[in-house]
């Protein structure tokens, strides 16, 4: 009781024994309320900084809460950009994650965002915050809860499965204990310093789309009446002094005069939210995981190994033996759904040349060959063989799974990637039917 007095005094929020946090009610126990509050004063041991990266929230939240309910995610998660770059576009960390959200170059691009030697996108206010809310979306519908969403944005999808308390998975309620990891801990702490802090929003920047041929910056500049590095500096995305013409972009200029209403992104389509938990899921909605038990098939890289045998699924009501196996239906994965079909239909020669290994109850390949996507493994099936029947190159395809030995057999249900790589922070997936 003392030292929330004192921390009143001096103008530091005291943590609450709970509070709502991305919709849900967190209840936090002393341990973490303790962490949380040491990470509260750090924050303001140097009062100077913490000013100045509210003065920058007030002019970029904005639009950072545009985009984060354009997406439809929860607004709470804005923290997350002051957490991770202290809402500064130049930063880049030790790994090599840039702007404002910290991507890294591939999680970037998976999200829609575009690296080149032009443009950076990682430093565009609303578009690294459109495609982080798909990021973190993706991470929900896999793992069934915001908090532990944030956990997975920093050790990625799969990274974050030791941390998760499976008890809380789908539930509007969560416990905040001493083993909590600490990213989440320092999430809830910038929302409880933040909050209170930003009470006013300056829409100080006026978004302006551009579709044509290449322009330089100067020009552009030159009719707002500001200098070429006025308008660099309020477009870092820019790479080089120059609005290339790949594709639609918006650009930013200080409005001419205060606007009381917040300047919509026009170029919000590119960003188009979508069902994300058919498109983004990477596994189905039932899902089930087992993070005391190791999957034979999955090296701790990731990487598949050879001949190694899969475990039978487990009966109804019981836990997987697998930290990656998933069950059927499969139609809640983007293309699966299309091109595969289970319980399978009737064959005729042409199902049957499309399914050349195909396992009596298991799915079957739907559309041609050419088309497909994605491989479900089936029975005693090596790359090779998958790569040949699909007339594919098998060191692309070896590339896109990370599969060393094309020889090797296969665990039955394997998910083969066929014409894009499979996420750097996503284990094999592998399907059980009955």
């Amino acid at each position: 009781m003392i030292e929330a007095v004192l921390l009143w005094l001096v103008g530091i929020p005291p943590v609450p024994e709970s509070m709502t946090f991305c919709g849900m009610q967190a209840r936090l126990l002393p341990e973490a309320r303790h962490a949380i509050q040491q990470y509260i004063i750090k924050l303001h041991e140097h009062q100077a900084t913490l000013n100045a990266m509210v003065a920058r929230a007030e002019t970029l939240m904005p639009y950072i809460e545009e985009a984060l309910l354009y997406i439809g995610v929860p607004e709470d998660l804005k923290y997350l950009a002051i957490q991770e770059s202290r809402l500064n576009p130049h930063a880049v960390s030790r790994s090599q994650a840039v702007g404002y959200w910290q991507f890294k170059d591939f999680t970037a691009r998976e999200v829609g965002l575009i690296i080149n030697d032009t443009i950076d996108e990682r430093k565009h206010l609303f578009r690294s915050s459109a495609g982080a809310a798909i990021y973190l979306s993706k991470q929900y519908y896999r793992h069934r809860n915001w908090l532990f969403a944030i956990i997975a944005y920093y050790e990625g999808g799969s990274g974050a499965i030791p941390y998760i308390d499976t008890a809380y998975r789908e539930k509007n309620e969560i416990c905040i204990h001493a083993n909590t990891h600490w990213y989440a801990l320092r999430a809830i702490a910038h929302k409880l310093v933040f909050e209170p802090l930003i009470q006013r929003r300056v829409y100080a920047l006026r978004p302006i789309a551009y579709q044509g041929p290449p322009i330089p910056a100067w020009k552009l500049a030159q009719d707002y009446g500001l200098t070429p590095d006025q308008f660099l500096e309020l477009n870092p995305w820019l790479r080089r002094p120059i609005l290339p013409g790949t594709r639609p972009s918006t650009y930013y200029i200080l409005q001419p005069a205060a606007v009381s209403e917040r300047p919509q992104e026009p170029l919000k389509a590119l960003f188009s939210p979508a069902n994300f938990s058919a498109a983004y899921a990477s596994v189905p909605a039932n899902y089930r995981y087992d993070t005391g038990a190791t999957d034979a098939a999955v090296q701790t890289s990731g990487s598949l190994t050879a001949d190694l045998p899969l475990p039978p699924p487990s009966p109804k009501g019981t836990s997987t033996t697998s930290s990656v196996a998933a069950y059927l239906p499969i139609q809640k994965e983007p293309y699966l759904h299309q091109e595969w079909a289970y319980p399978p239909p009737t064959f005729n020669r042409r199902m049957e040349r499309w399914n050349p290994f195909h396992t009596s109850g298991a799915p079957a390949l739907i559309i041609h060959p050419r088309r497909a996507h994605i491989h479900i493994v089936q029975q005693r099936e090596t790359l090779r063989d998958i790569a040949f029947h699909y007339r594919r190159s098998l060191d692309k395809l070896m590339s896109y799974n990370r599969i060393t030995n094309p020889d090797s057999i296969l665990p039955q249900g394997l998910r083969v990637l066929l014409r894009e790589e499979r996420p750097y922070d996503e284990k094999p997936v592998i399907y059980h039917w009955r």
